[in-house]
């Protein structure tokens, strides 16, 4: 089992305390406008001169990170030997787009450089370190089939080995143009962005909340995404099972039994 200490979210109802309110209510609503996340309170943890750069994407990753550190007590001290596990189904898909496009513009040999750089699915993790600081281990998984699961066993396996001590995983997928056209021609749902961070640690280290992770095909309980309909608030994106994993931490706090799955895989949340 992994401890869950902290939690954040960039979505586009808002964070923890929208989660909350929508969690309380019976029937949640899409928000009346696109689903997009709007980012301006980044520069209440990164100066705006800093950010100039830096793309949709990235700045979702840096917002929900910056938000579940904070919310697991880490302020301005970062804990020690932390690693940064990020998991996507798309990964940065505007600027990969971006690159495309000036290969068919321009041509190869005059692509350029600047949405190539920030194409890399790495590179958001890699930002994310910077931005805190901290060399630490990083990588990227980038899959559409359970990429939230894949991502907490990889947190597992890294906390279990004693690689780190801590834990920074994340789940960021975004919308562009493009996908919302490719959505509507094939008839799906309305394709939805976000980012959702938890700090993890091994149990023994910290108290609250815990995730045991249980086989493929495991029987369904009391699913969150039920509750909190991540399709309806976020919109549908190969990362939604994070958002219906912090609904079901939400539930634990206030004492309901939950659990969530990802695509037959279970995910369960309880109170240490």
């Amino acid at each position: 089992m992994i401890s869950l200490s902290g939690m954040g979210l960039a979505a586009p109802f808002g964070g923890l305390k929208e989660l909350r309110a929508a969690l309380d209510t019976d029937a949640p609503s899409a928000p009346d406008h696109k689903y997009r996340v709007d980012t301006t309170s980044l520069t209440e943890f990164v100066p705006a001169r800093r950010l100039r750069r830096v793309d949709h994407f990235t700045s979702m990753t840096l917002l929900a990170a910056y938000r579940a550190l904070y919310d697991a007590g880490y302020g301005e001290t970062l804990p020690e030997r932390m690693g940064i596990v990020l998991c996507t189904g798309y990964g940065p898909s505007e600027t990969t787009f971006d690159f495309l496009d000036s290969i068919i513009d321009f041509g190869a040999g005059c692509a350029s450089p600047l949405a190539f750089s920030h194409s890399v699915h790495n590179i958001p993790a890699a930002m994310l370190a910077m931005f805190l600081k901290t060399p630490c281990p990083c990588t990227t998984l980038c899959q559409l089939h359970r990429p939230v699961f894949t991502g907490l066993l990889t947190a597992q396996t890294w906390l279990s080995e004693e690689r780190v001590d801590t834990v920074l995983l994340g789940a960021v997928d975004e919308t562009t143009p493009l996908l919302e056209h490719t959505s509507n021609q094939l008839g799906r749902n309305p394709v939805g962005e976000g980012a959702a961070f938890f700090v993890l640690q091994r149990q023994e280290e910290r108290t609250g909340r815990t995730i045991r992770l249980a086989p493929a095909e495991a029987p369904k309980g009391l699913a969150a995404r039920e509750v909190l309909q991540p399709k309806v608030l976020c919109g549908d994106m190969p990362v939604g099972a994070a958002f219906a994993l912090a609904a079901t931490a939400v539930r634990v706090e206030a004492g309901i039994a939950a659990e969530c799955m990802e695509h037959g895989a279970l995910i369960r949340v309880e109170q240490a």
